[in-house]
C-alpha cells in the first residue's frame, strides 16, 4: 500500500507582498475616509481625521510613515471630488488640511509613546526626541508672536508649513526605531501612480482632469486668487491678463524668460496640483531609487520632471545621479564634497542671474537678509512669505529698482530669518544635524538607501535659498525627511540591528 506525499502549495503572493498591498490599501482608503469627513463638516473632519490616525497609530503602527506620504500626494485629489458639492471657500480650504491633522495627530501619539521604557532604551532616538521636543517648543513661541504681532491665520500657515517636515522626521524614526517599517515597495507604487497620473495629465488635460472634477478644483483655486486681488496685483504690474485656466497651466520651457520664442509647455500638477511639489515628489524618490540601483522608475519618471520644469527638483535629481555615479568611481566623500560644492555653485549662479534680472526670488532672499540685519529678534510667523496676507502688497517694480523685496518671501531661508531672527538657526542646524546622521550612520553600515538622504538634504537646502517650497512643501523637504527618518530609525532598531536595505 502506497501513500501519495502532498507538497504544500506555493502562495499565489508572497506575505511580504500581500503585507504592502494591506498598507497600501489601508493608507489609501484612510485618506479618503479623511477628506470625505471634512466634506461633511470641518469640525467632523478634524474630529475624525484625529480618532481614525489615533485608532491605526495603535493598531498598524509601522503604516504610519506611507499613510502620511499617501496624503501629501493623494489628499487634493480626493478633495477634487468633492469641488462641485462644497460651496463655500472655508470648507473647501479645510479640506486641504487633513494631511496636517494626520500629521499632527500621528506626532503626539508617537511623542507620547516615546516616553516607554522600551523605546527611551534606544539611546539614538533618545537623545534625537529631547532636541525635537525643544525645538517644538521653539516654533511655537514664534506662533504665538506671529499671531499676536500680525493676522493669526498667516501664523497657523507658516506654523504647519514649519512643523510639517519636524514631524514627518519624527513619525519615521520612532515608527521604524520600533517597528518593521518598509516602504521598499509601497512607496514605489504610490510614486508609480502619481507618474501615471501625470502622463494622463499631460496628453488629455483637461479631458483627464474632468474626470474627477479636477478642472473644478483649479477653476476654485483661480477664483479664490480673483476675489484676493493676486490676479488685478499682476495685472498692474505686468499687463497679463488672466482669461481662464489655460494660461495659468501653460508656461516657457523650465519657466525661463529666454525661451520666451518657444512654444509654451503644458505644465503638469500632478495629483497634489502642485507642479514644483510634485516635481519634488518625483526627483526625491527617483533619487532614493538610483542609491539602491533601481532605475527603471526614474528612467520612466524622467520626462516628466522635463515637462513639469522645476529647475530646483531637477538639480536635486541630476547631482544625486552624479553622486551615486561618482561614490563608484571616486569614493563617497570626494562624491559628497563636489555634491555641496554643486550644491553651492547652483546657488552662487542663481544669485548671480537673479541679481541681473531681477528675479523675485533673489529679490525676497535679500529682503530676509536685510530684516533678519534690522531685527534679529524675529517678527514672528506669518509675517511676511508667498503665503501671508502681506504677500498682496509687495510693489515688485519698486523692489527690482532697490534690490530687495519689500517684505522677505520667495525664499525659504530669507522668510525663516525674518519670522524666527536667530531662532531660525536652530531649523537649519536641525536639517543639518539629520545629514550630518545620516552621513555617519552611512560609515557604520554602508547602506546607500541612507546615504541618498544626504545628498537631499544638501540640495534642497541650497534650494531653499531662492524658494520656499523647497522647505516648505511637504512634498520636498517632509518626504525627503519622512524617508531618511525610516533608513535611520531602521539602524536604530534593536530587532532589526544589522539588517540592511539593498544597496
Amino acid at each position: 500500500m502506497t501513500t501519495d506525499t502532498l507538497t504544500p502549495s506555493r502562495p499565489l503572493i508572497a506575505p511580504a507582498t500581500a503585507e504592502a498591498l494591506v498598507q497600501f490599501a489601508v493608507a489609501i482608503v484612510a485618506v479618503i475616509v479623511s477628506v470625505s469627513a471634512f466634506a461633511v463638516s470641518t469640525v467632523f473632519g478634524i474630529s475624525a481625521t484625529f480618532v481614525m490616525t489615533l485608532v491605526l497609530t495603535i493598531a498598524m503602527p509601522a503604516v504610519i510613515p506611507l499613510l502620511v506620504a499617501t496624503s501629501f500626494v493623494l489628499q487634493n485629489t480626493i478633495v477634487a471630488w468633492y469641488t462641485p458639492y462644497i460651496t463655500d471657500i472655508p470648507t473647501f480650504d479645510a479640506m486641504r488640511s487633513s494631511n496636517f491633522i494626520i500629521v499632527a495627530t500621528a506626532l503626539l501619539a508617537f511623542l507620547g509613546a516615546a516616553f516607554q521604557a522600551h523605546i527611551r532604551g534606544i539611546h539614538p532616538l533618545r537623545r534625537w526626541i529631547i532636541a525635537g521636543i525643544g525645538l517644538c517648543v521653539l516654533i511655537t513661541v514664534y506662533l504665538g508672536l506671529g499671531a499676536i504681532a500680525g493676522d493669526p491665520r498667516d501664523a497657523v500657515v507658516y506654523f504647519r508649513n514649519i512643523i510639517t517636515p519636524v514631524g514627518c522626521f519624527y513619525i519615521a524614526i520612532i515608527a521604524a526605531s520600533v517597528y518593521r517599517v518598509d516602504l521598499s515597495r509601497t512607496l514605489v507604487w504610490l510614486t508609480a501612480l502619481a507618474v501615471a497620473y501625470g502622463y494622463c495629465e499631460f496628453f488629455f488635460r483637461m479631458d483627464f482632469l474632468s474626470l474627477f472634477n479636477g478642472d473644478t478644483y483649479i477653476e476654485r483655486n483661480l477664483w479664490n486668487q480673483v476675489v484676493n486681488g493676486t490676479w488685478e496685483k499682476t495685472l498692474e504690474e505686468t499687463g497679463f491678463v488672466l482669461r481662464g485656466i489655460d494660461d495659468v497651466m501653460m508656461t516657457n520651457f523650465f519657466n525661463l524668460s529666454i525661451f520666451d520664442d518657444l512654444p509654451k509647455i503644458f505644465r503638469v500638477g500632478g495629483p497634489s496640483f502642485h507642479p514644483i511639489a510634485f516635481a519634488y515628489l518625483v526627483s526625491i524618490v527617483s533619487a532614493w531609487l538610483i542609491f539602491q540601483r533601481r532605475w527603471l522608475l526614474p528612467v520612466i519618471a524622467l520626462p516628466l520632471l522635463v515637462i513639469i520644469g522645476s529647475k530646483g527638483a531637477m538639480v536635486l535629481l541630476l547631482l544625486a545621479v552624479c553622486a551615486r555615479i561618482g561614490s563608484a568611481l571616486f569614493g563617497v566623500r570626494p562624491a559628497l564634497l563636489l555634491t555641496t560644492l554643486g550644491g553651492l555653485l547652483w546657488v552662487g549662479a542663481s544669485i548671480v542671474f537673479g541679481m541681473n534680472n531681477g528675479d523675485y526670488h533673489v529679490l525676497g532672499f535679500f529682503a530676509g537678509l536685510r530684516d533678519f540685519a534690522h531685527g534679529p529678534q524675529g517678527m514672528g510667523l506669518g509675517i511676511g512669505g508667498n503665503l501671508s496676507s502681506s504677500a498682496l502688497t509687495i510693489n515688485w517694480e519698486l523692489a527690482q529698482e532697490s534690490g530687495a523685496a519689500g517684505t522677505p518671501m520667495e525664499s525659504a531661508v530669507g522668510v525663516l530669518l525674518y519670522q524666527m531672527g536667530v531662532a531660525a538657526f536652530a531649523v537649519f542646524a536641525f536639517v543639518g544635524a539629520i545629514g550630518w546622521t545620516a552621513y555617519t550612520a552611512w560609515r557604520r553600515s554602508g547602506d546607500y538607501a541612507i546615504l541618498w538622504l544626504v545628498v537631499a538634504v544638501v540640495v534642497i537646502s541650497a534650494n531653499a535659498v531662492l524658494q520656499e517650497e523647497a522647505y516648505f512643501s511637504p512634498l520636498a523637504l517632509g518626504l525627503a525627511l519622512l524617508l531618511g527618518g525610516v533608513g535611520l530609525g531602521t539602524q536604530w532598531n534593536p530587532r532589526l540591528n544589522g539588517a540592511r536595505r539593498p544597496g
